[in-house]
């Protein structure tokens, strides 16, 4: 009875490993599926089960809610104890992105037609002003990161993004020039921006916290044992189905409206937009010498964004301009790409770094001393060593010392009694 009791908990962490293991997977299946069946994504987009919330702000709400749930208390408290490495990374997060977006402006500013200009700098600002995403601590676990300061980063930015989405928005912008900058500017000042963080991004993440901390002792800490496999899995799949709506409200927009120019450009300005933190992120965390984990969590936390919830804001602030969801739409698709290879490369300059001398495999290294007993023969010449093969150098015998005088004593002459 106990082992029954036991099999929908290990189906759901089977289903769960399954699925996370082959993520990149599903995330362009969910896309496909939004490429095939466009017209049920809209029917969920446009029904109001909760007067004045759609659908993909209720998915939002139970993402963050869940996310918080899963937070342990201990990992949170771990982050904390380097407040340095967690100041450095949320600078390195949110200040490189508003330098690349700010680099994307001025490239817009030179776009012939300002309509489509407008709309793509519009959602690309409110892609990379949000918070890290909680994919972060998922693909950070496939490259050995930080778990710990990943998962810092990830609540520090979901927490204040009340605060940092609005400022974001602020800098920028430059309200004294006219188009995306004039949007810009009213979406930040607007307290709807700062309410919408606070009730569907933050407040959820806090009561997810708060739930977690009073089921601890209900029934033995045997309900939250139960009952938390199942919420990962619900928001694995809610995050797959928001990604399936943003891909069917894309695909609809683009079978609407073909503008083969415009999607171009969305794809381009969104692509280079999520590329480039998270080469920067890298190339900082590399020139800080710091340990390859700590550089994969500040690699990812750098370029992963909460798409969801910028879709979500889009929706509920520019419903009636649908081409401010294609920057988001490829903006995430390249970051989930990104963070997919994200292991490999880091894998692949540990491999490269362990020829130096100090690393793993280099002269100094742990394997390295027997390497460089192997290489080098008793007498200081060089090993001849042919490929796939171990040549040995003979040792050449001591030389002995000659003998002296002091060292073997000379046995005293016997007198000869015969001559007497």
């Amino acid at each position: 009875m106990a082992l029954r009791g036991r099999l929908p908990g290990r189906r759901a962490v089977t289903t769960d490993r399954a699925v996370r293991a082959h993520l990149a997977l599903a995330t362009v299946a969910a896309c496909a599926l939004g490429l095939v069946l466009p017209e049920t994504a809209a029917l969920i987009r446009h029904c109001r089960p909760v007067p004045g919330a759609n659908p993909p702000m209720l998915m939002l709400l139970a993402a963050m809610f869940i996310g918080g749930f899963e937070v342990r208390a201990a990992d949170a408290a771990r982050a904390l104890l380097r407040p340095g490495l967690l100041l450095a990374g949320l600078g390195v997060a949110l200040v490189l992105r508003m330098l690349v977006l700010l680099g994307a402006e001025r490239a817009a500013d030179c776009w012939p037609d300002p309509h489509e200009a407008l709309w793509l700098v519009v959602g690309l600002s409110l892609t990379a002003t949000m918070p890290v995403a909680g994919s972060a601590q998922t693909w950070g676990a496939k490259a050995q990161a930080n778990a710990p300061l990943g998962l810092g980063l990830v609540l520090a930015t979901t927490l204040l993004s009340p605060l940092t989405v609005p400022l974001g928005l602020v800098l920028a912008e430059e309200p004294e020039a006219g188009g995306p900058r004039q949007v810009l500017d009213a979406l930040a000042r607007s307290d709807s921006t700062c309410g919408f963080m606070a009730l569907w991004v933050a407040a959820p993440c806090l009561a997810g916290l708060a739930a977690r901390r009073l089921t601890r002792g209900l029934v033995g800490g045997r309900f939250r044992a139960a009952v938390l496999p199942w919420l990962r899995l619900l928001g694995l799949l809610n995050a797959l189905g928001l990604t399936y709506l943003n891909a069917a409200g894309v695909f609809g927009e683009i079978g609407r409206r073909p503008e083969p120019r415009l999607v171009a450009l969305a794809l381009l300005a969104g692509g280079a937009v999520c590329a480039v933190p998270f080469l920067a992120g890298w190339l900082t965390a590399r020139q800080a010498h710091i340990e390859r984990d700590t550089t994969a969590a500040l690699t990812l936390a750098t370029g992963l964004n909460n798409t969801s919830a910028a879709a979500a804001l889009a929706g509920s602030q520019f419903s009636g301009h649908p081409a401010v969801l294609l920057p988001i739409f490829f903006y995430g698709m390249t970051q989930q790409l990104l963070a997919a290879c994200a292991p490999r490369l880091l894998r692949a300059r540990d491999r490269r770094g362990s020829r130096t001398p100090y690393g793993p495999g280099g002269s100094r290294g742990p394997r390295g001393r027997h390497r460089a007993r192997r290489l080098h023969a008793p007498n200081g010449r060089r090993t001849p060593r042919g490929p796939g093969r171990r040549r040995k150098v003979p040792r050449p015998p001591a030389p002995h010392p000659p003998a002296t005088c002091t060292d073997v004593p000379m046995p005293s002459p016997r007198p000869d009694f015969t001559r007497t």
